[in-house]
């Protein structure tokens, strides 16, 4: 039993490490939680002493992870973590930090990679911009959230807090550093361009010109993809070219729902969306194998239109684009 116990130990330090940024020490930063000596903490991480269930409380709660060594191995049962929101604008600001800070932990992760079923544009992909970004958060606030204080007014970005902003813009910069795989198919802007129709039909939008200037920054969000894609690399500035970090994928399968897997270290993590924009994870051995075996065959059957495939590649941002230009001609003559 103390043999087993040991291994479940080891599982479990492996999960919460994963969670600690490279810059920081695991046992000063357990030793400081546990309120521990350093030895202390020493013995614990090499399994001489085994935790017990207020120190196991403690740790999952402050780094973010599960403890179910014996329910990952269900088949039946998976356990995830997410954040709770609700219609507090500080909640929602918490999850932006949450999200950042996750993208964060990724990037400055060895081997670190994510490959992402893209049901939808991955959100930081939103955040190139400010004015975009910001009225990705007030949909987000007023619509799906409905945040009491964005209840009876129109799209404002000034009513959007520049924190917020500032936030969601770094987690672009942080995803940009990951080495990273996405699936997108024709489908994958449509809720997007929905959310654009939707506030111009509602009156959601001061003007005529304001629902405009989305598409054309959505335009302008696709040639950045495009670009990122003609050279692999999302590391791109003044027309040079980063590392090679980025593969787009097409594909002719409808993903039908945002999937995300993420390598940290040694630790392969789970995304699935929840909620439009939430997400929940999990390192739930037989889950987390079922989403890499399910994105696998997804990418068998898909086309590479990064760095390779020009003629693809252009073919189908000309798709994305007429949608966005199809969503403005529907604006302009109502």
């Amino acid at each position: 039993m103390e043999t087993k116990s040991k291994i479940i130990q080891e599982q479990f330090l492996q999960r919460v490490k994963s969670a600690v940024p490279v810059n920081v020490s695991f046992v000063d930063e357990l030793a400081d939680l546990l309120k521990l000596s350093t030895d202390s903490a020493y013995r614990r991480i090499r399994c001489e002493t085994l935790f017990n269930i207020e120190e196991i409380t403690l740790i999952c709660k402050h780094f973010r992870v599960s403890f179910d060594p014996e329910v990952q191995h269900m088949s039946n049962k998976v356990t995830f973590d997410y954040l709770k929101l609700d219609d507090k604008k500080d909640n929602f600001k918490l999850w932006l930090m949450f999200v950042s800070g996750d993208v964060k932990k990724i990037g400055t992760s060895p081997n670190n990679q994510i490959i992402y079923g893209a049901d939808d544009v991955p959100i930081w992909h939103h955040f190139f911009d400010k004015e975009l970004t910001a009225f990705k958060l007030f949909y987000w606030l007023k619509s799906i959230l409905n945040a009491p204080e964005y209840a009876d007014v129109n799209y404002d970005p000034s009513l959007v807090d520049d924190e917020m902003v500032t936030s969601a813009c770094e987690m672009l910069k942080n995803y940009n550093e990951i080495n990273s795989v996405e699936i997108w198919t024709e489908d994958t802007l449509n809720s997007n361009l929905k959310q654009v129709e939707y506030f111009w039909e509602s009156g959601f939008f001061n003007s005529k010109a304001d629902a405009l200037r989305m598409c054309d920054l959505y335009l302008e969000e696709l040639n950045l993809v495009l670009k990122k894609a003609s050279k692999s690399s999302k590391l791109i500035g003044k027309g040079e070219s980063g590392r090679e970090n980025f593969k787009l994928y097409k594909s002719e399968v409808m993903i039908g729902n945002n999937s995300i897997l993420a390598n940290i270290g040694s630790t392969k993590i789970a995304y699935v969306s929840n909620n439009t924009f939430n997400m929940m994870s999990t390192t739930s051995a037989d889950f987390v194998h079922e989403n890499e075996l399910w994105l696998n065959n997804l990418l068998r059957k898909s086309t590479l239109i990064s760095g390779v495939a020009e003629k693809q590649r252009n073919q189908f941002f000309r798709v994305l684009r007429d949608k966005v230009e199809m969503v403005k001609q529907k604006i302009q003559i109502n």
